[in-house]
């Protein structure tokens, strides 16, 4: 059999979606299965967890439970807690079929542009890059992403003739999944705002008058606002309007930049948002240099990558240039590189993509692992529950405060906001009194990070003062978990008198 006759034969069995579909599975579970059942991936997802158990007792997010999250969240991991003490293999299982359908609608955006090699390929570095980027677990991005690429595949399909729905249904599907996304996290409001943009634009230009684009946009822009709105209104109703006013809304513009903790932290930092530029710009070089073996379907590719271009401004303009949030852009960025894979020199940019996420994903997996997994939860609750008593975390996994039984000490539990400078002003409340009342309920336990935290740039230097005196004088350190890469470990402390 020749070359050609192999590669033939190999591009029409990658065409099948259910070859294609599986093969993308298998990726998914080798991104994570090192990983899977650890509870300890990432700080946000263990919050939600907590968040979610506390809505299946009544509490309120907002109200009786404080954080600036879109309710659409805490709502996913509410029925994550359903799952009781399964509920961590609970949330990453789904977290994982969330991640193996959004790289599958990926290949599906990528074909349009790409042959089926590079579609393909796509839907495997999204699987790759988000495992090693803070993704291998239940990040909002890796729910929100399946909407998002949906939302363009909607748009593509459009463009390349192959829909039935017309450009205002069309519309009005893709600014729906946009709405949807918006209750899991906000910043994907750039985005949607970029496709809403081109739908009008695409109005236009197929002959529709100022007055008709305007009509589409105003209802458009109506679905994407009814999740919002229903939420709005269900706390409007329960008298509860202005604390999710100040949470959803006025909070964020509250807090203080994040500093960096060290000149390292602030290095990694700007390599990382170097690296998120150098993927994007290499891959928009090598589609000009390469253009005529990569171009297809001009407009389509245009529009994909003003979308890529609009995720990483998103992506900058927080100034935040940590890994896990770069998530968002891996779809757009993927699907656009896609066309590479015709010209067998721009190809090599691909496979190096995919080769180097791989050993990423790897070391990074095995490092979290080694710094912590389910028998380190399994050994604080041990400590926690001898006696069982009200536990307060100051700036340790939340995963800790989810499992064991839970003391309503205050509204802001969240290891970050009473312990962070960032928060300080941010809360609506002043952290020093929120955390002298919390202290004086003389909580039985403890818990505070093993990492150097009075040197830390990012503490807050009021509200850790407060607490190492009551430390000194009323509790005793009863065990400690040493930090590990970037896991800051944990003591516990007990109180004596």
């Amino acid at each position: 059999m020749s070359y050609n006759s192999f590669r033939d034969r190999l591009a029409r069995s990658l065409d099948s979606k259910y070859v294609a579909y599986s093969l993308l599975f298998v990726m998914a579970i080798l991104t994570r299965f090192m990983v899977f059942g650890n509870p300890f991936i990432f700080a946000d997802e263990e919050f939600y967890m907590l968040v979610g158990g506390r809505m299946l007792h009544g509490e309120l997010p907002y109200v009786d439970i404080w954080d600036r999250k879109p309710i659409g969240i805490f709502l996913l991991y509410e029925l994550f807690h359903l799952f009781g003490p399964y509920r961590i293999w609970a949330y990453q299982a789904i977290a994982l079929l969330s991640a193996w359908a959004t790289s599958i609608l990926c290949m599906k955006v990528a074909r349009l542009i790409a042959p089926v090699g590079g579609a393909l390929c796509a839907g495997c570095l999204y699987l790759v890059w988000i495992a090693n980027s803070q993704g291998c677990g239940g990040q909002t991005p890796i729910f929100y992403n399946l909407l998002v690429v949906w939302a363009i595949l909607l748009v593509a399909r459009f463009m390349a003739g192959q829909a039935r729905l017309t450009l205002f249904q069309t519309g009005a599907g893709v600014m729906l999944l946009f709405g949807i996304a918006l209750q899991l996290k906000t910043s994907v409001v750039f985005e949607g705002i970029y496709v809403g943009l081109f739908l009008m634009g695409l109005t236009y230009r197929q002959g529709g008058t100022l007055k008709q684009v305007m009509g589409h946009a105003i209802i458009w822009c109506g679905l994407a606002l009814v999740p919002t709105l229903a939420v709005m209104l269900f706390y409007a109703l329960d008298g509860h309007f202005q604390e999710w006013w100040f949470a959803n809304t006025v909070s964020i513009f509250l807090k203080k930049p994040i500093p960096a903790a060290s000149l390292h932290q602030w290095l990694h930092n700007v390599y990382w948002c170097l690296v998120m530029l150098g993927i994007l710009l290499g891959t928009t070089v090598l589609r000009f240099l390469f253009k005529k073996q990569t171009a297809h379907c001009q407009p389509l590719s245009l529009f994909l990558g003003g979308w890529a271009w609009t995720a990483f401004a998103g992506f900058a303009l927080f100034n935040t240039f940590t890994k896990h949030y770069s998530l968002p852009l891996y779809p757009a960025f993927f699907i656009t590189a896609a066309p590479l894979w015709a010209s067998p020199f721009s190809r090599l940019w691909l496979v190096l993509l995919l080769v180097w996420g791989g050993i990423r994903t790897y070391d990074t997996e095995k490092k979290i692992n080694r710094a912590s997994d389910l028998s380190t939860l399994r050994q604080a609750v041990s400590r926690l529950s001898s006696p069982v008593g009200c536990v307060f975390n100051y700036d340790t996994p939340d995963i800790l405060l989810d499992s064991v039984p839970y003391c309503h000490l205050t509204r802001f539990p969240f290891s970050a906001h009473l312990s962070t400078d960032t928060e300080r002003n941010a809360l609506g409340i002043d952290p020093v009194q929120e955390t002298e009342a919390i202290l004086a309920q003389k909580p039985l336990y403890i818990l505070l990070s093993a990492d150097d935290t009075e040197h830390d740039m990012s503490i807050n230097r009021d509200t850790y003062a407060v607490l190492t005196r009551e430390l000194k004088q009323h509790y005793e350190m009863i065990y400690e978990h040493p930090p590990r890469y970037a896991f800051s470990g944990f003591i516990i402390y007990r109180r004596i008198r």
